[in-house]
């Protein structure tokens, strides 16, 4: 896997289209100061908490490269007006993805919680992925839409490296409306623990999680691979660590 640029290096760049802030291959980025941020009742500190409404990405951090495009949108939200846009298609090279900055050193929890609206679906055997935490550099458990069937299922990263897969829901997820996904990881090895919940109902929840990694660096949404394809709309995020 080749090693992404983040948003201060050349390559992910923004520009206004269309009232719209976009990150992309182009221009040059500019900055937004966060508008008042929605909350929620998961305990830890505050990483970031957004609606999003002020027109930036209020602590999230594109990374982008070919036809890939992460956008401040005021096509469609959950609230108010504006919400961010992950665009990838097929096309080489074509990536889009939004995460925090790193956590702080030795973060055991975090909880991610927003709202999700994905209006264009990926290849088969593909996905396009909700909420994604990694360990250093090492993607150790997320959840997505199976785009072959719609279903949700959790992928962790067991310590030998492999993927270990759990269905959360086995119908098929709408397409173009707005779902609410919150999930919680707490890295210990063989004894973490993790809870998934989406539209208000818990839809896993264990301790004993064998997965690789005893800390958290950060959360993701979207992809960190080239051509995952998807489009999906996110808004009302936020981010909690302890």
């Amino acid at each position: 896997m080749r090693k992404l640029k983040a948003l201060s290096t050349a390559g992910t760049l923004g520009m206004l289209v269309a009232g719209s802030l976009v990150f992309g291959p182009a221009s040059a980025a500019t900055a937004a100061t966060c508008a008042p941020a929605t909350t929620n009742s998961y305990p830890g500190t505050i990483v970031l908490a957004t609606s999003l409404e002020s027109g930036g990405f209020c602590g999230l951090i594109p990374q982008v490269s070919g036809t890939g495009t992460a956008t401040i949108s005021s096509s469609r939200a959950h609230t108010g007006t504006h919400s961010t846009k992950l665009h990838v298609t097929t096309d080489s090279g074509s990536l889009a993805n939004l995460s925090t900055s790193a956590f702080t050193s030795g973060t055991k929890t975090s909880y991610a919680d927003g709202w999700f609206n994905i209006t264009v679906a990926g290849v088969s055997g593909n996905d396009v992925p909700y909420f994604r935490f990694f360990s250093g550099s090492t993607r150790v458990a997320d959840i997505y839409r199976y785009n072959s069937n719609g279903q949700l299922w959790l992928r962790v990263t067991a310590p030998n490296g492999t993927f270990v897969y759990t269905k959360l829901i086995a119908s098929s997820i709408t397409l173009s409306a707005w779902h609410r996904v919150a999930m919680r990881v707490t890295a210990n090895g063989s004894a973490t623990t993790i809870q998934v919940w989406f539209d208000g109902v818990q839809r896993y929840s264990s301790t004993s999680v064998n997965m690789l990694g005893s800390s958290l660096s950060k959360v993701q949404l979207g992809a960190e691979h080239n051509r995952q394809k998807g489009d999906e709309y996110i808004d009302d995020i936020v981010i909690k660590r302890s």
